[in-house]
């Protein structure tokens, strides 16, 4: 059931950024590079394997806290 759901919450929010991308063109690339990045992300929960897909969440996890130690220091340095 908590697969099903995270797989609709990733189509729902591919639909909202193509919803944005109609609503504004101009931002068609971040838009593709969004949905992609959704789709991918989704996708990991259609793995069987209950060791893969931890191992592919705890990545997932840490990438984005060191992605925002990074933001955040480029934003604190003056670079953003």
């Amino acid at each position: 059931m908590i697969r099903e759901a995270i797989l609709f919450g990733g189509v729902v929010y591919i639909l909202i950024t193509i919803a944005q991308v109609l609503d504004r063109p101009m931002i068609w690339l971040e838009g593709a590079v969004v949905s992609v990045a959704l789709a991918a992300a989704t996708s990991f929960y259609l793995m069987r394997d209950e060791h893969r897909l931890h191992t592919s969440e705890i990545i997932a996890l840490w990438a984005a806290v060191l992605l925002f130690l990074v933001y955040g220091t480029l934003r604190y340095g003056g670079f953003l």
